[in-house]
């Protein structure tokens, strides 16, 4: 079940109301109850009548444990913002909103807290004043309910709206695992306990993991979630994980455990950055930040792309580089603080985790359409640890574009007219190579078989040289132009004929008309595109229509079924 994460400013009641929902006190240091101050995290839950159960984590409130209040949000998507009704908004409710956004936090409740002070004329006053804050926030705020733990007010109504969103909230899909640890203790007679939020495919005792800040190799010995052993740790449940081969003093919060070869572990990334309104000047390519991801934090240097500047509330594109490898995927979310003004600067979204292209050139937008573009061949390995995607192969191990597909299938029917040696090839045109029909490997040589004496006859190539400009096929032998028909390298109507490679390699002028006509265009429309008459014209548009690369719908041509098909 997803967890809650609390927020706001310091003294306005956190701890306490969790304590409240939950009747488990959260501050469990000795420090925080003499202070009476939340220093640490803190973690508490509830398991309700119907079954559901409310997990928290406790932030604290005060400016100096932003970094902890950090990492207690990280990889959570709902929030508990508490605010005290009596002193209202303040500067942590602030910086904690904006810590909140930046982070990507989709949806949450604010529980207006201490409303025994005030009157209704003063609680309602006070409530208009949040709603009207609130009202530009990026953050899905479901409620305003005003709560008070001396009088037991809200608190069975709080504890419904939340069961509410926690039974109706769907949690990230991803197949690979990753816990960002929070807490490392010691527990007598197990030894070494790391707690956390699991992300991805579930975990089960005997699993081993891998630390990524040292690479060493832990087992599971055991899962509790909630107090309670359990056969399996699941997405978005708060986990301890009780571990062989470590000893506390070698983990910290902010290393994350992950199932060996499932992620790709990074020092450099691309990302979308929202600079925080707040923010006291641009982000600008200078050094002095530190990186938040998950419980995770350390310097990072900061670039830029295309040497612009980030104004305050307006979003950019930078590169992220850092020292410490990460298992990170686009989709991630990470925040930004000034290191020498402990600012929070902003925050965002990973978009790719292995950037190819210099600073100047990139343009990443955490697509698979872009990934693609970019590499054109990848092992689908590779391109499920860097994209996160669960991913099928688009031929042998490999993914890569339809278009990429067939330029290599193409190129290699070319090479093709002669023996070619395998060594020659790359790995994935060896992949392509095995696909092609006809084709025969021996003693490390590809060739095609015994080749069809029509398939060599000079109007083959005549077609393939002619493009859009075809002879007339009245004026040639008859017979030959009926074979080649058959045998599909050539596709006729009206006398007018096109090689099949013509016909494939519309598939881009294609792409340019729809994407200038969505609806489908007209023949007038593919006659100015190709700069040809209506004599040749409408035979390629019916040609077209034969093969299912496009499909006539009254006056226009829309794309047919094989049109992505290569």
């Amino acid at each position: 079940m997803p967890t809650i994460a609390t927020a706001g400013h310091v003294d306005h009641g956190k701890s306490s109301l969790v304590r409240a929902l939950t009747g488990t006190d959260p501050d469990r240091l000795a420090e925080e109850k003499r202070r009476g101050l939340t220093i640490d995290l803190g973690f508490a839950h509830i398991t309700l009548a119907d079954g559901n159960t409310l997990s928290f984590i406790d932030v604290p409130g005060h400016s100096d444990f932003v970094r902890t209040m950090i990492s207690g949000v990280s990889g959570v998507d709902l929030v508990l913002l508490t605010i005290d009704a009596f002193e209202g908004w303040k500067p942590q409710t602030q910086e904690h909103l904006g810590i909140i956004e930046v982070l990507g936090i989709s949806t949450g409740i604010v529980a207006l807290t201490k409303v025994d002070k005030l009157t209704p004329e003063e609680l309602a006053h006070r409530i208009t004043e949040i709603r009207q804050r609130l009202q530009h926030s990026s953050v899905d705020w479901k409620n305003i309910i005003p709560t008070s733990i001396v009088t037991m007010t809200g608190i069975q109504e709080l504890t419904d709206a939340l069961s509410l969103l926690v039974s109706t909230r769907e949690l990230k899909d991803n197949a690979s695992t990753r816990l960002f640890i929070d807490r490392v203790f010691t527990m007598k007679g197990a030894g070494t306990v790391v707690t956390g939020t699991l992300e991805g495919a579930a975990i089960f005792p005997n699993d081993e993991l891998v630390i990524t800040r040292s690479d060493q190799v832990v087992r599971v010995r055991e899962i509790q979630t909630h107090g309670q052993v359990v056969q399996s740790g699941v997405a978005g449940s708060r986990c301890a994980i009780n571990l062989t081969g470590v000893s506390p003093h070698e983990l910290e919060r902010g290393d994350a455990l992950i199932v060996k070869d499932q992620w790709w572990k990074t020092t450099t990334c691309d990302a979308r950055l929202t600079v925080l309104a707040s923010a006291s000047r641009a982000l600008t390519k200078r050094g002095g930040f530190t990186l938040h991801v998950g419980s995770h934090h350390q310097n990072v240097r900061v670039r830029v792309l295309h040497d612009q500047h980030i104004q305050p509330s307006d979003t950019g594109l930078v590169r992220l580089r850092f020292t410490h490898p990460l298992p990170l995927v686009p989709s991630d979310r990470f925040l930004l603080r000034d290191t020498g003004t402990n600012e929070t600067i902003g925050g965002g979204t990973i978009l790719d985790v292995d950037p190819i292209l210099r600073p100047s050139r990139a343009q990443p937008d955490g697509t698979l359409e872009r990934f693609l573009k970019e590499r054109q061949w990848v092992s689908v390995v590779d391109a499920q640890k860097l994209t996160g995607l669960v991913l099928t192969p688009t031929i042998g191990q490999w993914i890569t574009s339809p278009d990429q597909l067939s330029q290599c299938r193409e190129h290699l029917v070319t090479m093709l007219h002669d023996s070619v040696d395998m060594i020659s090839l790359k790995p994935y045109e060896r992949d392509v190579l095995t696909s092609i029909e006809g084709v025969i490997v021996e003693h490390g040589v590809a060739r095609l078989a015994a080749l069809d004496p029509l398939l060599t006859h000079p109007y083959v190539e005549m077609f393939r040289q002619a493009g859009y400009i075809t002879p007339d096929t009245s004026t040639l032998d008859r017979n030959v132009i009926r074979q080649l028909i058959n045998v599909g390298e050539l596709v006729e109507h009206d006398s007018i004929a096109f090689h099949r490679e013509t016909l494939s390699h519309m598939r881009s002028h294609l792409s340019l008309l729809w994407e200038s006509h969505p609806q489908g265009f007209t023949m007038s429309q593919l006659r100015e595109h190709l700069g040809i008459s209506r004599k040749y014209a409408v035979p390629l548009a019916t040609c077209l229509d034969k093969v299912g690369i496009t499909k006539r719908s009254g006056d226009t041509r829309i794309m047919g079924s094989k049109f992505k098909t290569h």
